[in-house]
């Protein structure tokens, strides 16, 4: 039987598991100065390890933008089914993954395609399963909250940073020189998703 404290549960483990992830990204970082011979002066860790300091920064902020996505589509669900759960595992998934993810792109040069593949991968993967859960919350109305209508929960937002970081991953991986700076799209995904909203009264969709 599926409750509200079943529900209440379950995002409550998400997010805990979002909030580890954000803490994993920390430690390589803590291992800078945890060896036996440390950089003399504390302005060199910093220098020194530049790249390191920007995965970490890039990656906290992708995982904030993406449970920050993923709360606000929470604040809309009111119950809660086998798919709904199963999305959202595959989507914490990405989020656990990424730590991972984050320290392959300091290990390695940035024009690697394989890291390239593997970082943007896992954001495009995020933002995908991310997106089906809002398309389950708009297509069944038993996961909507009391009050909540198809036209509060159509995932535009959702769909237009999928089909963004999908364009990322390919520019990153097809033009290695352009490696992680195809994630300045993101800035792209408001336009992106007023243009769908548009095709989309175009075709009579609600939204």
């Amino acid at each position: 039987m599926r409750s509200d404290r079943g529900l209440d549960r379950f995002i409550t483990f998400l997010d805990a598991v979002v909030a580890i992830a954000l803490t994993l990204l920390v430690l390589p970082l803590t291992d800078l100065i945890d060896g036996t011979r440390p950089p003399a002066r504390v302005s060199d860790v910093f220098t020194q390890n530049a790249p390191r300091f920007g995965a970490f920064l890039l990656s906290f902020v992708v995982i904030a933008r993406l449970w920050f996505a993923h709360h606000r589509m929470s604040e809309r669900v009111g119950s809660y089914d086998r798919a709904f759960v199963m999305v959202n595992l595959g989507w914490v998934l990405t989020v656990v993954f990424l730590p991972f993810a984050t320290e392959l792109t300091s290990a390695y040069p940035s024009h690697d395609r394989i890291v390239l593949a593997v970082y943007l991968g896992t954001l495009a993967t995020g933002s995908l399963f991310l997106f089906a859960a809002a398309a389950l919350v708009w297509r069944r109305p038993a996961l909507r909250r009391e009050g909540i209508s198809a036209t509060d929960v159509v995932p535009w937002a959702a769909l237009s940073a999928s089909v963004v970081l999908l364009v990322a991953f390919a520019v990153g991986v097809l033009l290695p020189a352009v490696n992680y700076y195809a994630l300045l799209l993101l800035f792209a995904s408001g336009p992106v998703e007023r243009l769908v909203r548009r095709i989309a009264r175009r075709a009579g969709t609600p939204g």
